[in-house]
């Protein structure tokens, strides 16, 4: 897909300056000054700017503090132009002098607020816009603010409905979601442009779209009809919770007839017997009521229903819920089990549906995608002879490590020959070294018994006592 860089950091900007504006807009509430003092377009405007003198001057050359300078004096014109922009009261207004109205008085203690909080708000996003464009992991970004942004956006939604008036949130909330969701997508795309890989900014656009349309959908039908189906939801919520109550009712019923039976029979044995005297002349005595035990299992079992109904219902929807997350765990094992082929973009040669679960399964939290627990080291297990060597040189590293080597990531294996003779002094490190790298970068097999004989070594040199560094 050609531009795909660009879209990814044209998507990033846009999510930004919609978590910005957000942001302000919850602060300026929360203070009373009627949402954010600066308008989304113009926030949009100066990431726009921030980001383009951060992609000049970055691959400027020329001498660095004429370069810094001249990024400076952009800087405080893109700062002073949004300052000017900002909305000070009810109204927006475009003021060149708003230097002198801040200081001179022309404006109340609010609108020297709006103002105060635009020029932190301003400066921070010039900074903000000059690490994105440094940055070079822009999908983890992009990921990132797609959380961070969910959160702030129903925060900011909260805020609305709480302060009574709209603060510019609603109109935000697809444009938002579609272009965070296009640039993960477009993020993870592949530089190539063979014909495999034309099919999906198809795909991408369709996915997107639908999910947009079903969320909009929503939100009209919500809008028109009231919380009509919500409450028709938790009425169906309810009838299945008072016929599982139903089904219980007569266990329950049966267990307190059996308990109060038991507690009228301790009393009788150990009780004390009161035998009241007779009077000459009294009415012959009543017949016992014998449906009193049943009365009082009846009203044990009406208070243990009423008393079980809440629990059992957050009990079942924990239920489902982790039934969810057993299910998604097994779906998404089946389709990333392939661990040869670790999926970090979309390539046209792949399988679709796996790598769009790795997609959504990078906007859901660690504890809920499980899988099992992967080794420091990966070695690739399905080809003989290869798989020995990689192992071998990793067991190599792990005595080394133990015995006080510092692993360094960031070195090649040539270059750690000399760290691991000092920790392992009569260890083939060469030989092993050398076979290491014939298998990793020229996938060169090697015979079981040339495996056998410098692990053996590897390990007696692991076993005598630790060299005095």
């Amino acid at each position: 897909m050609r531009n795909r860089i660009a879209l990814s950091y044209a998507a990033l900007i846009v999510a930004e300056s919609i978590i910005w504006f957000a942001g302000l807009a919850v602060v300026g509430s929360i203070l009373g000054l009627g949402g954010s003092p600066i308008p989304w377009v113009i926030l949009l405007i100066l990431f726009g700017s921030g980001a383009a003198s951060a992609w000049i001057f970055g691959g400027a050359r020329g001498d660095a503090t004429t370069i810094a300078l001249v990024q400076g004096g952009v800087a405080l014109v893109a700062v002073y132009l949004t300052m000017a922009s900002t909305t000070v009261g009810d109204t927006w207004t475009f003021k060149i002098a708003w230097p002198i109205d801040m200081f001179g008085g022309s404006y109340d203690s609010e609108g020297v607020a709006d103002l105060i909080i635009g020029l932190l708000a301003s400066t921070a996003v010039w900074y903000r816009t000059q690490k994105l464009i440094a940055s070079v992991d822009v999908p983890s970004q992009l990921k990132r603010d797609f959380k961070i942004g969910t959160t702030v956006m129903a925060i900011a939604l909260i805020t609305e409905l709480s302060v009574g008036f709209g603060i510019g949130i609603t109109p935000l909330l697809i444009p938002f979601f579609g272009v965070s969701l296009i640039g993960m997508a477009a993020s993870r795309l592949p530089p190539s442009d063979d014909a495999g890989n034309a099919s999906w900014p198809t795909v991408i656009g369709i996915s997107v779209f639908t999910i947009l349309a079903v969320g909009a959908l929503g939100g009209l039908l919500t809008g028109r009809y009231g919380n009509t189906g919500v409450r028709g939801l938790v009425a169906l919520w309810g009838g299945f919770v008072d016929a599982l109550l139903w089904v219980l009712r007569w266990p329950i019923e049966i267990a307190m007839r059996v308990l109060l039976a038991i507690i009228d029979w301790l009393k009788e044995r150990f009780g004390e017997e009161e035998t009241p005297p007779e009077e000459i002349g009294a009415a012959a005595p009543e017949p016992p009521a014998f449906d009193t035990v049943a009365e009082q299992a009846e009203t044990a079992t009406e208070f243990a229903l009423g008393a079980l109904r809440w629990p059992l219902s957050i009990l079942l929807i924990l239920i489902v819920f982790f039934i969810l997350v057993f299910a998604y765990r097994r779906f998404s094992s089946r389709s990333g089990s392939d661990e040869d082929s670790d999926r970090e973009s979309i390539r046209g040669d792949a399988d679709a549906k796996a790598d769009m679960m790795k997609l959504l399964s990078s906007l859901v939290p660690g504890w809920l995608r499980g899988g099992k627990s992967r080794s420091m080291w990966r070695w690739p297990e399905g080809e003989k002879g290869v798989a020995e060597v990689f192992l071998l040189y990793f067991d190599t590293l792990a005595h080394a490590i133990k015995r006080g080597m510092v692993f360094d990531p960031n070195i090649t294996p040539n270059e750690r020959i000399q760290a691991l003779a000092v920790f392992l002094p009569d260890a083939p490190v060469d030989a092993v070294t050398s076979r290491f790298n014939a298998a990793c970068y020229g996938g060169q097999p090697t015979d079981a018994g040339e495996v056998d004989r410098p692990r053996q070594a590897v390990e007696t040199a692991a076993q005598t006592p630790k060299p005095e560094l």
